[in-house]
């Protein structure tokens, strides 16, 4: 089932990457169990937010985006996830790099998504 639907013509997906980092943020910022009927919908990444960030931090963060959009987001496949914290901020920014079929051709794109701590 797709997340996002266009209805200026009926049954047809959005597939643009605007509609889909739309649909990368919405994931990757709503927590685990906090919609009503969907209770597996998000991600489970203020888990770790408040942690102190080394490697295995990163790589928590990394695997837990790649679990939410593989779930979630069926149209795009995770290529690459990057970590990188930016102490001075407060913030860890995760880019995330991203393949989809539009059209009968492959694009590539890239997100960056950033997370207060």
């Amino acid at each position: 089932m797709a997340l996002y639907t266009d209805y200026r013509r009926a049954n047809t997906t959005v597939t643009d990457a605007a509609a889909i980092n739309n649909a990368i943020k919405n994931i990757l910022f709503t927590r685990k169990g906090s919609l009503p009927g969907k209770p597996t919908f998000g991600s489970n990444i203020d888990e770790i937010l408040f942690s102190q960030m080394d490697y295995v931090t990163k790589d928590l963060l990394s695997k837990y985006i790649k679990e939410a959009l593989a779930e979630w987001e069926n149209r795009i496949t995770v290529t690459n996830v990057a970590v990188e914290e930016v102490p001075e901020y407060n913030k860890v920014i995760a880019t995330i790099s991203y393949s989809y079929r539009d059209s009968g051709l492959d694009i590539n794109e890239q997100i960056s998504v950033g997370f207060t701590q």
